[in-house]
This record gives structure tokens, sequence and C-alpha cells, in this order.
């Protein structure tokens, strides 16, 4: 009788201890997804704001020194391809141990494969605008302007495919600032998407930090229980 108490006692504490181990399972995983999340946001805020930050520095400061074209855009390039290779491999490595069926996995592909369909046929429209009149001066407001804001909507389109809040926010501030920047003009357009664009994700860095490391808070706690 006595070991048959025993055995109905931890059969009624399982369902406890087994919620408590899926919760903390779930943090686990959102804590490995989400480590990685303030780097790649201030990896791109740095790409944003310096890079962009030297294309403007071509004519910006005239009738100061200027920065030659082949060094402002080799400096862009660089750090544009630097955030998309860090981008790859942290999403590669937080994805390690995750399973994911069919239903979860297509969004996501077809997500990714939107941002280079769109950037190819932005740039087509560019060019073809070209060849029927544009002017340069005019296109040195139109490609980095519809790119960047061809960026905010697929912010505000990935926040609604993952319920996140965060890049809603930075969705709808790289739009903001997308709309306003060809209102200054050439070259100011260039530092306004620099510094609008930039800042924005350095500051959402920033807020995802800090919500890192509440995340952190209640495992490092059950660890030492």
């Amino acid at each position: 009788m006595v070991e048959s108490s025993h055995h109905e006692k931890d059969e009624a504490l399982a369902p406890a201890e087994m919620l408590a181990l899926v919760r903390d399972q779930q943090r686990s995983v959102e804590g490995q997804i989400a480590a990685f999340v303030p780097l790649l946001l201030v990896a791109w805020g740095v790409a944003w704001l310096f890079g962009l930050g030297a294309l403007w520095l071509i004519d910006g400061m005239r009738p100061g020194p200027t920065v030659p074209p082949a060094v402002a855009i080799t400096i862009a390039a660089a750090l544009f391809v630097g955030a998309i290779v860090l981008s790859a491999v942290l999403g590669a490595r937080s994805g390690r141990g995750v399973r994911r069926d069919a239903a979860t996995a297509f969004p996501a592909i077809v997500y990714g494969c939107t941002w280079s369909l769109g950037t190819v046929a932005i740039v087509a429209v560019g060019l073809a605008l070209l060849a029927n009149g544009m002017d340069a001066a005019l296109a040195r407001i139109f490609f980095p302007t519809v790119l960047v804001l061809f960026a905010g909507l697929m912010f505000v389109l990935g926040a609604a495919i993952w319920r996140a809040a965060p890049m809603l926010l930075l969705g709808v501030w790289i739009v903001a600032v997308a709309v306003a920047a060809p209102f200054f003009g050439y070259p100011a357009v260039l530092l306004v998407l620099a510094v609008g664009g930039g800042l924005g994700f350095l500051a959402l860095g920033a807020l995802s930090f800090r919500h890192l490391s509440r995340l952190r808070r209640p495992l490092a706690g059950g660890r030492r229980g």
C-alpha cells in the first residue's frame, strides 16, 4: 500500500514537472534563436549607417573634400555583403536542433527568396527607366530610396508572418524614412537613409539585447535551482 501511494504521488507530480520542462525547453529555444538577433541588428545598423554614409560622401561634402566613388562603393559593398554573410551564418546556427515542419519552413523560404526577387526586380525597373530617359541625377535618388522602401515593406511582411511586433516597428520606421528621404534631394537623400535607417536598426538592437537579457534570467535561475 505504501509503495502504491508513492507511485500515485509520483504520477500526480508528473504533469506539473512535464509542463515545467516544456516551458524551460521553450525558453531555451527562444533564447537560442534570439541570441543572435542583437548582433544581426547591430551589423545591419552599421552597414546602413556607414555604407550609405560612404555613398553620401561622394558628393555630400562639396565644395569640401569628397570620397572617390570607387572607394565609397567598395566600403558600402563590403559592409552590406558582410551583413548578409553574417545573417546567413548566424541564421543557420540559430536553427540547429530546432525541428521545422513543411508548414513552418514554407513561409520562411518564400520570404527569403522574395528578398532576392524583389531586389532584382527593382534594379531591372530602374535600368528600364534609365533606358527610357531617366537622368542620372534622378537615378541617384530612385535606386537607394526604392530599395530601402522595399526593405521596410519586407520587414512589415516578416512581422505579419512571425507575429513580431519589434520587426513591425522597424519596418514602419524604415518605410517612413524612405518616403521622407527623396524630399531632401541628392545627395542629402543618402544621408537621411543612412542616419534614419542605421539608427533604427541600432535602436532595435539595443532593445533586443535588453529583451534577451530578461529572457535569460529565468533560465539562469532555473539552472541554479
